[in-house]
């Protein structure tokens, strides 16, 4: 929170600053605007208001709805009739250019959202703020907020802290409970999401039940928390949905440069542009040692969506990375089943740090099909 409130230089009154907080689904971002929202003093503003889940908002009831929030929040007005996104448009830049406000836009996706609720700064009154959560960080680039502050995972005293208050309301647990804790903090990776989530769900209950819930998540993520990464899963255009898909279940860890190379030969040019996607909201990150990186829960999240493709049958996947579907697939060539296809069998050799390529051909024929298997 005083990182932010550094770079939003309250007391600085040259000028209307944008600024932008970024990162992963479920890390706090909006946590962090609220908490920054609520810790300005309102003498410092002519008007506040806090839009929330825009995404969401848009999406069911339009810009206007939400333009019309805005207006009457900082008139003090009662809810305004609007019958365009153009004619709010008029409105916000005529009667808020002299109000000096401090204005939330949470959880932006899309370009238009900007445009039609703080489409520039010469749309408020001098020293007005405008604070932007979104997971995508080329959004804000886009609109030329250069401020920025990427919201990071927690370390592991934080998610520790964090997730004991959750499941015990209280800042200590009982002894019994340090071992399962750890884990619990190690699953989660320090994301706040995660840890509310399990901590809520484990309140009150006894260390067996921890240990037996620790299993469980490791096979079945929470809903709850898969939900809310999946959202920036479903902005992802089809090509790169793929591509993230064959990240997550088989070249987390890799050289960035060899998943390129790998990858390339199914998406030719386009692999630069489909990574820069995914780093830009947030799904990947390339390591200072240029390895590519996954959140775990993003990875688990990927994970369950490619085994949706076919639950029971893993021969009509595209992807096979657990040792038992492969066995499965290999041991009753159930791949036979498949139409027309290529199947390239990428065998990973971690101990032997070699990559086999294989190409299978069934019934004469290639098939138009991609398996990475991983071991």
């Amino acid at each position: 929170m005083l990182e932010v409130r550094k770079v939003l230089e309250v007391g600085c009154y040259d000028g209307v600053h944008m600024i932008g907080i970024h990162g992963m689904g479920g890390v706090g971002k909006s946590t962090l605007a609220r908490a920054v929202y609520n810790s300005l003093i309102a003498e410092n503003f002519d008007s506040l208001c806090f839009l929330e889940d825009v995404r969401e908002k848009s999406n069911k009831h339009g810009l206007e709805h939400l333009q019309s929030i805005l207006i009457s929040q900082v008139l003090g007005k009662e809810e305004i009739n609007l019958t365009s996104k153009q004619q709010g448009i008029s409105m916000i830049k005529c009667r808020l250019k002299r109000k000096k406000i401090l204005l939330i836009l949470d959880d932006v996706d899309n370009i238009e959202q900007l445009r039609a609720l703080a489409g520039g700064c010469d749309w408020f009154g001098p020293g007005s703020r405008i604070i932007i959560t979104t997971r995508d960080k080329q959004l804000l680039a886009t609109h030329q907020v250069t401020r920025t502050y990427e919201v990071r995972e927690l370390n592991e005293k934080d998610a520790l802290r964090l997730l004991t208050l959750k499941a015990f309301k209280k800042e200590k647990a009982d002894p019994d409970y340090v071992l399962v804790l750890n884990r619990v903090v190690t699953y989660a990776s320090g994301l706040p999401l995660a840890l509310e989530v399990i901590g809520s769900n484990l309140f009150g209950k006894s260390v067996k039940e921890w240990e037996s819930a620790t299993r469980q998540y490791k096979r079945i993520p929470k809903k709850e928390i898969i939900e809310i990464l999946k959202v920036s899963y479903e902005a992802l255009e089809e090509e790169e949905k793929v591509v993230f898909l064959d990240i997550a279940c088989c070249f987390k860890g890799y050289a960035f440069r060899e998943v390129e190379d790998i990858l390339g030969a199914l998406y030719d040019d386009c692999m630069k542009h489909h990574t820069g996607v995914l780093a830009e909201k947030s799904l990947i990150k390339v390591s200072l040692l240029s390895t590519v990186e996954m959140h775990d829960l993003i990875e688990d999240m990927g994970r369950k969506i490619d085994q949706k493709e076919s639950p029971n049958e893993p021969g009509k996947r595209r992807r096979l990375w657990l040792p038992k579907d492969i066995i499965q697939v290999l041991k009753y060539n159930m791949v036979s089943e498949l139409h027309q296809s290529l199947i390239c069998l990428l065998i990973l050799m971690q101990s032997l740090s070699i990559i086999v390529h294989i190409i299978v051909i069934f019934s004469g024929q290639f098939l138009n099909f991609s398996v990475y298997i991983s071991f």
